[in-house]
């Protein structure tokens, strides 16, 4: 298997899992991959979901010698590919669970568009971003050119791109592509204790402001104020809410749904 899925109690942990290559993404792992993060979304006992790389590395992206089996027509492998890797960087945005991405080692090409498409991102210190895309000759895909300027503006993607510019995790901490960053050895128990969190919170209303996120950049400021109050006073009258209203006044931590 080009990936590994366990669960841990109501957490999901998909794994890259070809660590001697440092987990470059053949079409195979690409729709292993897709396929199980769509079982995620839609499996009602996963509340939160982990993407990793085992090994030293998240994913060093496209697997280069698949690529090479394909010339010269190398684009029509690529096409396929990013059918799949598009359509599993669209779940993690869209689905209603939040997803921690757990980034360890290289996060590189077209791996980089769903190691960053989680809603919580941490990075062991030992981690490194690079695109690499033009090393190769190709185009950025993987929904690069989406993500990138949302978290850290035209600017920045342009140095990543254009100026091949590689970032360790301090940097990573700092431009905003990652929330927080851990000592290695420490980096999946940080993981979980954050996958836990999450899965224990008010989960309609974890995936309600993923909406309003995603859509926020694309309607007027009038729609997205209206959207949002109203959403707030679905998620004001939910059980989730009013669990959480009680457990302040009754000076305890809640138990939501």
């Amino acid at each position: 298997m080009t990936i590994l899925v366990e669960n841990d109690g109501n957490i999901r942990i998909i794994t890259l899992n070809r660590p001697e290559k440092l987990n470059p993404i053949t079409l195979e792992m690409a729709t292993e991959l897709n396929n199980a993060v769509k079982d995620s979304a839609n499996d009602e006992s996963v509340k939160c979901l982990v993407v990793t790389g085992k090994g030293r590395a998240f994913s060093s992206g496209g697997d280069v010698n698949e690529m090479g089996e394909h010339l010269p027509k190398a684009g029509d492998l690529f096409y396929k590919l990013t059918e799949q890797i598009h359509a599993c960087f669209t779940t993690i945005l869209t689905m209603g669970k939040p997803v921690v991405n757990s980034l360890n080692g290289i996060v590189a090409g077209g791996a980089l568009g769903f190691a960053l498409a989680g809603d919580y991102r941490i990075a062991g210190q030992s981690a490194k971003l690079l695109s690499a895309h033009f090393k190769r000759g190709f185009v950025p895909a993987g929904g690069t050119t989406y993500i990138l300027p949302r978290l850290i503006g035209l600017g920045r993607t342009q140095s990543l791109f254009f100026g091949g510019k590689n970032l360790n995790s301090s940097e990573m901490l700092e431009w905003g592509l990652v929330h927080e960053v851990i000592e290695d050895e420490y980096l999946n128990q940080r993981t979980l204790e954050m996958a836990n969190e999450l899965a224990s919170g008010p989960l309609e209303a974890i995936a309600e402001t993923k909406r309003l996120l995603l859509e926020s950049e694309n309607l007027s400021l009038e729609d997205e104020l209206r959207k949002e109050r109203e959403e707030n006073r679905e998620s004001g009258n939910s059980g989730d809410a009013i669990e959480g209203i009680k457990a302040f006044l009754e000076k305890r931590e809640p138990e939501f749904e």
